[in-house]
């Protein structure tokens, strides 16, 4: 019969298990620290890119025409969505992007390129 091992058993290491115990607070810190470790800094585009991405947003709105557009994540890969720009909205910055579902709207901050 095979026995039991308890703190006070030679050799076990059961007397320091509660040391062990991570606070819920260390917890949390530690795994923002690793998210933001993984953090990516959006390029800087160039004025004439920003002109380019501002004429084919038009472009897609005038003519109803389907765009691709990239979108910046922080983290992991970028987004790309399809659809056609249906509104801009200049004092929020941001365009209505809609597919044959639905719609999103996406701030040009966010936005890379558009195909």
């Amino acid at each position: 019969m095979k026995q039991h091992e308890n703190k006070l058993t030679p050799g076990s290491n059961m007397m320091w298990e509660a040391s062990r115990i991570i606070l819920p607070e260390h917890k949390e810190l530690m795994n923002h620290y690793q998210k933001e470790r993984n953090r990516k800094t959006k390029p800087e585009l160039a004025e004439e890119e920003v002109n380019i991405i501002s004429q084919k947003l038009s472009e897609s709105m005038l003519n109803e025409s389907e765009i691709i557009v990239e979108l910046f994540r922080d983290f992991g890969e970028n987004a790309y969505k399809t659809g056609f720009i249906t509104k801009f909205d200049t004092r929020l910055k941001q365009v209505r992007l809609e597919d044959e579902d639905d719609y999103e709207w996406v701030k040009f901050s966010d936005i890379l390129s558009v195909r």
